[in-house]
Protein backbone atom coordinates (compact mmCIF):
# COMPACT_ATOMS: atom_id res chain seq x y z
CA UNK A 1 0.00 0.00 0.00
CA UNK A 2 1.38 3.41 -1.00
CA UNK A 3 1.24 6.10 1.61
CA UNK A 4 0.33 9.41 0.07
CA UNK A 5 1.99 12.28 1.75
CA UNK A 6 -0.45 15.08 2.33
CA UNK A 7 0.85 18.56 1.78
CA UNK A 8 -0.46 21.44 3.75
CA UNK A 9 -1.67 24.40 1.73
CA UNK A 10 0.13 27.59 2.74
CA UNK A 11 -1.89 30.01 4.82
CA UNK A 12 -2.81 33.19 3.04
CA UNK A 13 -0.80 36.24 4.10
CA UNK A 14 -4.20 37.89 4.61
CA UNK A 15 -4.50 35.97 7.88
CA UNK A 16 -1.57 38.01 9.18
CA UNK A 17 -3.39 41.26 8.49
CA UNK A 18 -5.89 40.72 11.32
CA UNK A 19 -3.39 39.90 14.08
CA UNK A 20 -2.74 42.65 16.62
CA UNK A 21 0.71 44.19 16.91
CA UNK A 22 0.70 43.38 20.65
CA UNK A 23 0.68 39.66 19.83
CA UNK A 24 3.85 39.81 17.73
CA UNK A 25 6.00 42.68 18.99
CA UNK A 26 9.05 42.33 21.18
CA UNK A 27 7.63 43.47 24.53
CA UNK A 28 11.06 44.03 26.03
CA UNK A 29 13.19 45.71 23.40
CA UNK A 30 16.66 46.77 24.38
CA UNK A 31 16.89 50.52 24.57
CA UNK A 32 19.53 53.22 24.74
CA UNK A 33 19.53 56.77 26.03
CA UNK A 34 20.49 59.99 24.29
CA UNK A 35 23.68 60.22 26.35
CA UNK A 36 24.80 56.66 25.45
CA UNK A 37 28.24 56.95 23.85
CA UNK A 38 28.87 55.86 20.26
CA UNK A 39 31.26 53.21 21.62
CA UNK A 40 28.52 51.98 23.96
CA UNK A 41 26.12 51.79 21.04
CA UNK A 42 28.64 49.80 18.98
CA UNK A 43 29.00 47.25 21.79
CA UNK A 44 25.23 46.91 22.14
CA UNK A 45 24.60 46.48 18.42
CA UNK A 46 27.25 43.76 18.22
CA UNK A 47 25.67 41.99 21.21
CA UNK A 48 22.18 41.48 19.81
CA UNK A 49 20.24 40.33 16.76
CA UNK A 50 18.23 43.52 16.27
CA UNK A 51 19.98 46.25 14.32
CA UNK A 52 18.25 49.17 15.99
CA UNK A 53 17.45 50.58 19.39
CA UNK A 54 14.60 52.76 20.52
CA UNK A 55 15.96 55.79 22.38
CA UNK A 56 14.10 56.61 25.58
CA UNK A 57 14.31 59.12 28.41
CA UNK A 58 14.42 58.24 32.11
CA UNK A 59 10.62 57.84 32.16
CA UNK A 60 10.75 55.40 29.21
CA UNK A 61 9.20 57.93 26.84
CA UNK A 62 10.25 57.37 23.24
CA UNK A 63 12.47 60.23 22.03
CA UNK A 64 14.05 58.62 18.96
CA UNK A 65 15.43 55.56 17.27
CA UNK A 66 18.97 54.69 16.24
CA UNK A 67 19.93 52.09 13.63
CA UNK A 68 23.00 50.55 12.04
CA UNK A 69 22.45 52.98 9.16
CA UNK A 70 22.89 55.90 11.56
CA UNK A 71 26.12 54.35 12.80
CA UNK A 72 27.30 53.80 9.25
CA UNK A 73 27.27 57.55 8.68
CA UNK A 74 29.60 57.95 11.67
CA UNK A 75 31.95 55.19 10.51
CA UNK A 76 32.01 56.23 6.85
CA UNK A 77 31.75 59.99 6.63
CA UNK A 78 31.27 61.49 3.20
CA UNK A 79 31.16 65.23 3.51
CA UNK A 80 29.14 66.61 0.62
CA UNK A 81 30.81 69.17 -1.61
CA UNK A 82 27.89 71.57 -1.23
CA UNK A 83 25.85 71.89 1.93
CA UNK A 84 22.29 73.09 1.59
CA UNK A 85 19.54 72.99 4.17
CA UNK A 86 19.11 71.57 7.63
CA UNK A 87 19.17 67.93 6.46
CA UNK A 88 22.73 68.39 5.14
CA UNK A 89 23.78 70.14 8.34
CA UNK A 90 22.46 67.17 10.38
CA UNK A 91 24.47 64.81 8.16
CA UNK A 92 27.65 66.77 8.82
CA UNK A 93 26.98 66.78 12.57
CA UNK A 94 26.77 62.97 12.53
CA UNK A 95 30.41 62.82 11.42
CA UNK A 96 31.52 64.29 14.73
CA UNK A 97 28.97 62.42 16.85
CA UNK A 98 29.85 61.50 20.42
CA UNK A 99 26.49 60.18 21.65
CA UNK A 100 23.33 58.47 20.42
CA UNK A 101 21.54 61.81 20.70
CA UNK A 102 23.81 63.17 17.96
CA UNK A 103 22.83 60.52 15.40
CA UNK A 104 19.37 59.24 16.31
CA UNK A 105 16.24 59.93 14.32
CA UNK A 106 14.04 62.16 16.46
CA UNK A 107 10.27 61.73 16.47
CA UNK A 108 10.28 58.35 14.68
CA UNK A 109 7.19 56.94 13.06
CA UNK A 110 5.49 54.76 15.67
CA UNK A 111 2.51 52.48 16.09
CA UNK A 112 0.26 51.30 18.91
CA UNK A 113 -0.23 47.76 20.25
CA UNK A 114 -3.91 47.77 19.23
CA UNK A 115 -3.13 48.23 15.55
CA UNK A 116 -3.33 45.24 13.24
CA UNK A 117 -0.31 43.88 11.42
CA UNK A 118 -2.04 44.96 8.22
CA UNK A 119 -2.02 48.57 9.42
CA UNK A 120 1.57 48.28 10.64
CA UNK A 121 2.77 46.71 7.39
CA UNK A 122 1.04 49.47 5.45
CA UNK A 123 3.05 52.03 7.42
CA UNK A 124 6.23 50.00 6.94
CA UNK A 125 5.65 49.79 3.19
CA UNK A 126 4.74 53.44 2.69
CA UNK A 127 7.74 54.71 4.68
CA UNK A 128 10.17 51.94 3.64
CA UNK A 129 10.82 50.87 7.23
CA UNK A 130 11.70 47.44 8.63
CA UNK A 131 10.96 48.18 12.26
CA UNK A 132 8.59 50.37 14.23
CA UNK A 133 8.57 51.37 17.90
CA UNK A 134 5.29 50.56 19.65
CA UNK A 135 3.96 53.11 22.13
CA UNK A 136 1.05 53.63 24.48
CA UNK A 137 0.71 57.38 24.86
CA UNK A 138 4.34 58.44 24.69
CA UNK A 139 5.76 55.40 26.55
CA UNK A 140 7.64 52.69 24.70
CA UNK A 141 5.96 49.29 25.13
CA UNK A 142 7.56 47.30 22.33
CA UNK A 143 9.27 47.06 18.97
CA UNK A 144 7.82 45.45 15.85
CA UNK A 145 10.18 44.35 13.12
CA UNK A 146 9.75 42.75 9.74
CA UNK A 147 11.64 39.78 11.16
CA UNK A 148 8.89 39.27 13.78
CA UNK A 149 6.24 39.27 11.05
CA UNK A 150 8.19 36.83 8.88
CA UNK A 151 8.74 34.48 11.84
CA UNK A 152 5.02 34.54 12.66
CA UNK A 153 4.09 33.83 9.05
CA UNK A 154 6.47 30.87 9.00
CA UNK A 155 4.79 29.47 12.12
CA UNK A 156 1.19 29.89 11.00
CA UNK A 157 1.55 28.77 7.44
Amino acid sequence: MINKKTTKEPTSPRKLMEIRVSEVMNKRPRVVYEDTSIDGLLERILGQIEDCFPVVDKDFRLVGIVTESDLFQVLYPQIPSKTVGSAKIREILKYSAKTVGDIMTRRPIKITPEMTLGEAMGIMASHKLRRLPVVEGDKLVGLLSLRHIIELYRIIR
